[in-house]
């Protein structure tokens, strides 16, 4: 995966898709299921597009064995995206500072006791 990529919507449930899958889709069988699962009737080259944008930004990898047959598997898994999403958002927006990452989840109240266990167990 590449430093980080902001997903679209559609990105983002195509990534869904592939991360909760055990096996890798053709565009086709990707299609079928945004289509059916979004109520769309995008075409193949739809489709094919979004994929080549996440191709390009490392997220899915394509097994290229089968020349009429491309076949889409993510390159990262859920986990990994999140934590470059997070530290880029951090890095970003609260100046590498997790502490006011928390403030602002928090809305500058103080965390309850649980929760500040939690993170205390995390650290």
């Amino acid at each position: 995966m590449k430093d980080y990529y902001s997903l679209s919507d559609t990105e983002k449930k195509i990534m869904e898709l592939l991360w909760q899958l055990e096996e890798p889709l053709s565009l086709r069988e990707t299609m079928d299921y945004l289509n059916e699962k979004l109520n769309k009737d995008w075409k193949q080259q739809t489709i094919g597009t979004y994929l080549s944008h996440l191709e390009k930004a490392g997220l899915v990898r394509i097994d290229k064995r089968f020349a009429r047959s491309y076949l889409y598997f993510p390159a990262c898994t859920k986990e990994e995206y999140t934590q470059k999403y997070l530290q880029k958002l951090v890095s970003e927006s609260f100046n590498n500072s997790i502490a006011d990452l928390v403030c602002a989840f928090t809305g500058g109240k103080k965390l309850s006791k649980k929760d500040l266990k939690e993170l205390q167990k995390l650290i």
